[in-house]
């Protein structure tokens, strides 16, 4: 694949955000876009990590409004970061991307998916957060078990759907996330959920330190607890390809089985690892990856 080489971080000005953006790789090569976790996280450890196993490609790593280097001018939603993939691809003169989402980006790349199915080429999530009432449902069971309070632990999906209509202490999410962290604080709930090993925790937090460009604001869309995808994901024009780790608690089984239920024809790949694959096993995953990505383009250097 030949080209010029790009690697050029620009700043977005719209009306109400500073978007940062960093595009590197092949000219021509195919393009990927790098949808962060979070909210309020950034694209700054994932291209780290994984950049140099993803040369063959020509990568958009944006760090989604209110987090990272990149700030909000004041409220905002899951459209408004849905629709900042629509303008980081005009101010990059991109007419396409493979939207690559990890996490709780999974939520904005689908809203942007299905309001621009034009500008989507793929679809690839990686422990995708389909449902944020569903994971705080999560959160709240996991924490009153670490706790020692396992009564006061929701019953499971499964039990829950068998009832039919949920109960109300399960009716709000905002309600359950701070009960959840009533119980246990989020860092040590999540830490659980996530990082199946110390080392891939302190290796993440190692990048994060090095990573410190500047104030994060680490805002998030309003009523994020209410955000849900399942019914973007239902309505997305290709099927989708979602990789999971077997032991990320905050994406399986919960968040697996509601998505793949409205997604039969979803493409699935699975590795023993938490939430952060590519760090705790990344001989298995990068080669998962690139499959889902329809290969890893060679690179042939430029005359």
């Amino acid at each position: 694949m030949s080209g010029d080489w790009i690697d050029a971080p620009i700043t977005i000005q719209t009306k109400d955000a500073d978007l940062y953006v960093e595009q590197v790789g092949p000219q021509e090569a195919p393009v990927l876009y790098y949808l962060h976790g979070g909210p309020g996280y950034s694209a700054f450890s994932f291209r780290d990590l994984m950049g140099d196993e993803l040369e063959g490609f020509r990568v958009v790593y944006a760090d989604q409004r209110g987090g990272g280097r990149s700030y909000a001018g004041g409220p905002f939603t899951v459209d408004d970061l849905a629709g900042d993939v629509a303008t980081t691809l005009d101010a990059l003169r991109l007419p396409a991307a493979t939207l690559l989402a990890h996490g709780f980006g999974a939520i904005p790349a689908l809203r942007a998916a299905r309001l621009h199915p034009e500008r989507v080429a793929r679809v690839v999530l990686i422990n995708p957060w389909f449902s944020m009432p569903l994971l705080a449902r999560t959160l709240q069971r996991r924490a009153a078990v670490l706790a020692g309070a396992p009564d006061e632990a929701l019953p499971d999906e499964a039990t829950l759907a068998a009832q039919g209509e949920l109960p109300p202490d399960a009716l709000d999410p905002d309600a359950l996330s701070e009960r959840a962290y009533d119980l246990i604080a989020p860092k040590q709930l999540f830490d659980d959920l996530e990082f199946p090993l110390p080392t891939t925790r302190m290796r993440l937090e190692h990048v994060d330190a090095v990573a410190q460009f500047g104030p994060q604001r680490a805002d998030a869309p309003e009523d994020v607890w209410h955000a849900d995808a399942l019914a973007d994901l239902a309505d997305l024009t290709v099927a989708p390809v979602a990789l999971f780790g077997r032991q990320d608690g905050t994406s399986v089984p919960d968040q697996a089985e509601a998505g793949l239920g409205r997604r039969p024809d979803a493409t699935t790949g699975l590795v023993d690892a938490g939430h952060y694959p590519w760090i705790d096993d990344p001989d298995a995953f990068v080669p998962l990856l690139h499959e889902a990505l329809g290969g890893a383009p060679a690179i042939v250097p430029s005359e």
